[in-house]
């Protein structure tokens, strides 16, 4: 596959790879020994290049893991030739796991296979107990142009929570760290970042249905920082009390992100 660029300005070549492409994809490039081209010329990384300049270089996919296929009638709510949207559903992994082999990600590639997709990047991927909104990239050019993901997708989650908030709009800004024993996240003085933006929308009844918006992406962020603040969300057998919802009420309700193919924001919500 052949990936172009435009130079954004006067500089080393090396420096606007850093910028147009994330890390992890820029040292598989360069383990694998790849030719830059700059206007069709062989370019060396630590050559100077201008703004305007074109720059060009051929990737391989990589092997795609040979997870089983399952039929599913999945809920697509936006697709183009290289972005899908679908609503997931409940009890459902995002990624495959041995214990756990089926997810959302082999039933997209079962949607797909007829299009000669054998590989996709899940770009925002939910819990199993989270439903919602699942953007995902059916090529790994196009899920580079987007991440981070948190830095290019717009992502909005409606969840209810246990009691009445004092404080009805917020920002939540935390540490998260993993316990290596229970797999079980919580908010600590070390760990990663985790920044979330609140709004209490309607209450009653002891309850109230909270709208997030996520500036991070950590794992569980919502669930570690909603138990954080004392107002659990219904259903959360992980990090929530005992009530008696069956599930956990958390849903992926909107999410946006400018295409870079042709520079129109897409808009997706429930």
């Amino acid at each position: 596959m052949k990936l172009e660029y435009i130079s954004s300005s006067d500089d080393l070549l090396l420096e606007e790879l850093k910028r147009q492409l994330n890390r992890k994809f820029l040292r598989r490039l360069k383990s694998l020994d790849t030719i830059f081209f700059v206007n069709g010329i062989e370019t060396k990384t630590f050559m100077k290049i201008k703004k305007g300049d074109v720059i060009s270089f051929s990737y391989e996919e990589e092997n795609e893991i040979n997870w089983p296929l399952y039929e599913s009638s999945i809920d697509v709510r936006y697709e183009d030739l290289h972005y899908l949207v679908v609503n997931k559903r409940k009890g459902l992994l995002s990624i495959p796991t041995k214990g756990e082999p089926r997810s959302l990600y082999q039933e997209v590639l079962y949607y797909l296979k007829d299009k000669g997709i054998t590989k996709i990047s899940i770009l925002n991927r939910l819990d199993k107990e989270t439903s919602g909104l699942v953007l995902i990239a059916k090529d790994r050019i196009s899920a580079n142009f987007l991440q981070p993901s948190h830095k290019h997708i717009v992502r909005h989650y409606t969840c209810y929570t246990h009691g009445i908030w004092d404080i009805k709009e917020g920002r939540i800004e935390t540490y998260i760290e993993k316990d290596l024993d229970t797999n079980k996240r919580f908010v600590s003085n070390t760990g990663k970042l985790a920044i979330s933006n609140y709004k209490v929308l309607e209450e009653s009844n002891n309850i109230s249905k909270v709208l997030f918006i996520l500036e991070t992406g950590r794992t569980h962020q919502i669930r570690v920082h909603t138990s954080y603040m004392k107002h659990p969300i219904l259903g959360d057998k992980l990090y929530g009390i005992l009530d008696n919802c069956d599930k956990m009420l958390l849903e992926s309700t909107y999410l946006s992100f400018t295409d870079p193919y042709t520079n129109k924001v897409v808009e997706v919500s429930i």
